[in-house]
């Protein structure tokens, strides 16, 4: 069934290539317009090159099309897919190891606590923007963000512009519908496990309710008899629940965020609680350095293996499987992020969460799955608090909002003096004062 899919950020040499693996792959799409949109006219032009490569050689019934203009790409879409990055890693860099300085140590910094407010206020003015865009040009298409902090960018979204169909998207709750890791865990085979696991929770936040075998059983109990991750072990111990996405569950609860190795100016790579490392720039540099050395070989001709086998695995992406779903009723069960409407009951019923979600002609809807553990729902209720703050901050420029958002903030709260949250604040403002215009 040809459409139009746009994606936003189109130049990412990580991102993009699996992305392609699935458009090439998936029957349904034959014959549709893949429009790559990003900013960098360099990047866009080398994974233009690569993309159009890939569908030569593969005999793909694909059309490839690149601009630098966000409206004009967007014109007429079906779908659109964000995943922008303002500021790079440099800014990212930013958000792990300013709060550091004030003791605040996160393992990753793009979803909660002081980093991944002000990831959100970079990145929030500009979806809006591309959403503003979607409701004039092409108010049918779906908005697929994957960009962090998913979250408070959704809920954005939905408050200012709540006819577009925004929903976010992750890779961390593909693992509900696929049943590797939990028999792994259980210690049975993957046609034992009952497929997909309820979920609830916040984004990079979420919980499998249960684990259900074939005869009925909870594998809950065979997990607690076996060898854990350990941030996996401390969910079922501590609550009942499956947290799976391990490393960005533990910045949710300052007691979860605590150091094995000393602090000594800069935080990136040491060791944390739960087997955990923070997430180290350098390592994501020279990542992303050798897959984009790879990329500019294949399309100069240096390099002429370009098949859909040597592309990294897009297994955990699932925006493919969704958007077939829409366009052929397929009755999916996928765990996204929308507005709660009563699925998660103790949590608020306008708060965006990410839940088990029926996805068919109709459309999106998220899934009753009941309650989630009471002390687990009131700390998520204050990250919620948080969250929405955040948006309105990153909406309004609001200075005062913007401390409010600092201040609801559970790491925040745990770790910090009121004089340490306004400097803190003020520090990471300026530091990233060339991607928040509003707040200037």
């Amino acid at each position: 069934m040809p459409v139009k899919i746009t994606v936003i950020g189109g130049g990412s040499s990580t991102f993009v290539p699996q992305l392609m693996r699935l458009f090439v792959g998936s029957d349904m799409l034959r014959g549709s317009t893949i429009t790559l949109m990003d900013i960098d006219a360099h990047r866009l032009e080398v994974m233009d090159r690569l993309c159009s490569i890939l569908v030569e050689r593969e005999g793909a019934d694909l059309r490839i099309e690149s601009t630098t203009d966000r409206r004009a790409s967007l014109v007429g879409a079906d779908f659109v897919i964000a995943a922008i990055s303002v500021g790079g890693m440099d800014a990212w860099e930013r958000d792990i190891e300013i709060p550091a300085k004030y003791g605040l140590y996160m393992a990753i910094g793009d979803s909660v606590g002081p980093g991944g407010i002000m990831r959100a206020f970079r990145h929030i003015p500009a979806l809006v923007d591309v959403a503003r865009d979607v409701s004039e040009v092409a108010p049918e298409a779906w908005v697929f963000n994957y960009s962090n902090p998913v979250t408070s960018i959704v809920t954005a979204l939905r408050r200012c512009l709540p006819e577009v169909k925004s929903v976010g998207m992750c890779t961390c709750p593909s693992i509900i519908r696929r049943p590797r890791y939990m028999a792994e865990w259980a210690g049975v085979d993957p046609k034992e496990i009952v497929v997909p696991a309820p979920a609830a929770g916040l984004n990079h936040c979420s919980f499998m309710l249960d684990v259900r075998l074939q005869d009925g059983r909870s594998a809950f109990p065979l997990m607690l008899e076996r060898a854990l991750p350990p941030v996996i072990r401390w969910g079922l111990e501590t609550y009942g629940v499956l947290p799976y996405c391990w490393s960005h569950v533990t910045e949710f609860f300052p007691a979860l965020s605590q150091l094995v190795e000393s602090y000594r100016g800069r935080l990136q790579g040491l060791e944390m609680q739960y087997g955990l490392h923070v997430h180290d720039m350098e390592h994501e540099r020279a990542r992303g350095i050798k897959w984009e050395r790879l990329v500019q070989a294949w399309t100069s001709g240096q390099e002429r293996d370009v098949t859909l086998n040597v592309l990294p695995s897009a297994e955990a992406i699932e925006v493919v499987e969704v958007m077939e779903a829409l366009l052929a009723n397929g009755h999916a069960l996928h765990g996204l992020n929308v507005p709660n409407q009563g699925a998660i009951d103790n949590l608020p019923a306008d708060a965006v969460v990410e839940v088990t979600s029926l996805v068919d002609g109709y459309g999106v809807r998220p899934v009753h799955v009941g309650a989630l553990p009471e002390p687990l729902a009131a700390t998520l209720k204050s990250h919620i608090a948080a969250q929405k703050l955040t948006a309105e901050a990153a909406l309004t420029g609001d200075y005062k909002t913007a401390l409010q958002a600092f201040m609801q903030d559970p790491q925040s709260q745990a770790r910090l003096s009121m004089d340490d949250i306004e400097k803190l604040l003020h520090e990471m403002l300026c530091a990233h004062a060339e991607h928040l215009p509003r707040f200037a």
